[in-house]
């Protein structure tokens, strides 16, 4: 889940503090719940934080601490702290309120309060719940009173429109470094939470009458095609797996031919898809075009082996000589690493080129899954949620749609389990939203071929 902070809000605070700032989310009341133990529990001993208020007329403002929110229960003073106000109704209305010298302390420290500075408290003691009308009523003791801080005139009308009912309360934790570049609002939608069902249940055109979907994934070396394939396994096996061969090497860890089958545990049985893993593509030894035509229309074998030095043949062991739409590729998804889109030398621009063109001879529709964001984008890797409010993936989705000569809505940013020791929801989201728009490709080509045959079986009587 997102916050609610955007880029101008954060540029405008780091002003304040006087140093170029990160900002993590920590504390979400809407999502984490109106607990003080909760907000301890995700915010003590972090390190300095932003707290920000959005109530319910679309005042904005919170409190900035220097030091670290603890649980020790007292009073304390952090003369570096100041409380500030972003927006009033809705309007940019930016002003800082420091500390008053002289006035004492300025914030509480205690487990049984949420963040609380000296003229402005929020959860006290209990449980904050969200009422029928939709606000939490956080608390209004000292409400922009002027304990501790100098509001030069200020009160709780102005800043609060005299209340403290919020939408919602963040904590961010503050970390040095430039501001990540983000949209104030997504740049696209993010894909539904529902589709690991779907997928379960997914049967490909029924008239085609083919069994599974066949989605093949070319890219060049180190793109992270087996690793997509370890995702989508992981996902619907509950836990991080390795099917197929990752790692870093010079040339590509795939040295055949796979169609692999993902099994879903809950009903034992095999999804109606097969993810389909090739050599990846590199200089010199890069997957031919005779073998890439085979692999296309359904000739080569499931494990055929490459060999770098000679192309495949009608020779080989396996070799169906008459494929059916059943063994052919209905849908080619290039793999293409994010972090090196601007370095991508010409003889791999070339030849992915090459590729595509020998897939759009066969009428096949493709996509672009877009990997390690994380690797270009502090945003992300901070929260795979930010995928698309950062202004550094839709760049990165704008090159690799030109490099494939693509549209952009069929280039998707993914997020493939690499570091992660357990499952994450929005990296789940991610992977099964792009496969999910592979296999609805895959059955716009079942549909074509169903009506093209069926033209050309009437041309023939």
């Amino acid at each position: 889940m997102n916050g609610l902070l955007k880029h101008k809000d954060k540029n405008q605070l780091s002003e304040w503090i006087g140093r170029k700032c990160q900002f993590e989310l920590l504390y979400k009341i809407s999502r984490d719940g109106g607990t003080p133990q909760k907000f301890h529990e995700l915010c003590d001993n972090k390190g300095p934080t932003v707290t920000m208020f959005y109530n319910v007329d679309k005042y904005v403002y919170g409190g900035y601490l220097s030091e670290m929110w603890e649980s020790v229960g007292n009073w304390a003073i952090d003369q570096n702290a100041f409380l500030f106000k972003l927006y009033s109704a809705g309007k940019w209305n930016a002003k800082k309120f420091p500390y008053l010298s002289g006035s004492g302390d300025n914030y509480f420290r205690h487990s049984t309060y949420g963040p609380l500075f000296g003229s402005l408290w929020s959860i006290e003691k209990s449980e904050l719940l969200r009422n029928s009308s939709g606000y939490f009523p956080l608390s209004t003791t000292n409400l922009f009173s002027g304990k501790g801080f100098n509001l030069a005139g200020d009160t709780a009308k102005s800043v609060s429109n005299g209340h403290n009912n919020v939408t919602d309360l963040e904590v961010y934790l503050l970390r040095d470094g430039p501001i990540e570049e983000e949209a104030d609002t997504p740049w696209r939608d993010a894909p539904e939470w529902d589709l690991q069902e779907k997928i379960t249940t997914y049967e490909p055109f029924e008239e085609s009458d083919v069994p599974e979907a066949n989605v093949l994934l070319i890219g060049q070396v180190g793109s992270g095609k087996s690793s997509i394939l370890n995702t989508i396994n992981s996902i619907f096996k509950g836990t991080i797996s390795s099917r197929a061969c990752t790692g870093s090497a010079e040339t590509s860890l795939t040295k055949s031919f796979e169609k692999f089958q993902i099994r879903d545990p809950a009903t034992k049985r095999f999804l109606k898809l097969r993810i389909c893993d090739t050599r990846g593509v590199e200089e010199g030894l890069s997957i031919k075009n005779e073998d890439l035509a085979f692999i296309l229309d359904g000739n080569l074998p499931n494990h055929y082996t490459f060999n770098p030095a000679e192309k495949a043949s009608s020779k080989v062991h396996g070799f169906i000589k008459y494929p059916t739409l059943k063994e052919r590729m209905h849908v080619v998804v290039f793999v293409i690493d994010g972090s090196t889109l601007d370095v991508l030398s010409e003889g791999i621009t070339k030849k992915l080129k090459d590729i595509k063109a020998n897939v759009v001879e066969r009428d096949i529709p493709q996509l672009v899954f877009l990997t390690k964001m994380d690797k270009i984008c502090p945003l992300v890797e901070n929260d795979v949620s930010n995928m698309f409010l950062s202004e550094v993936v839709e760049d990165a989705v704008n090159k690799a749609a030109d490099v494939i000569a693509i549209p952009r809505s069929h280039v998707l940013p993914v997020k493939n389990y690499e570091k992660e020791t357990k499952l994450q929801t929005n990296i789940n989201i991610l992977a099964l939203g792009a496969l999910h728009q592979a296999l609805m490709f895959a059955d716009d080509f079942l549909e074509n071929q169903f009506y093209l045959e069926g033209e050309n079986a009437t041309a023939k009587d």
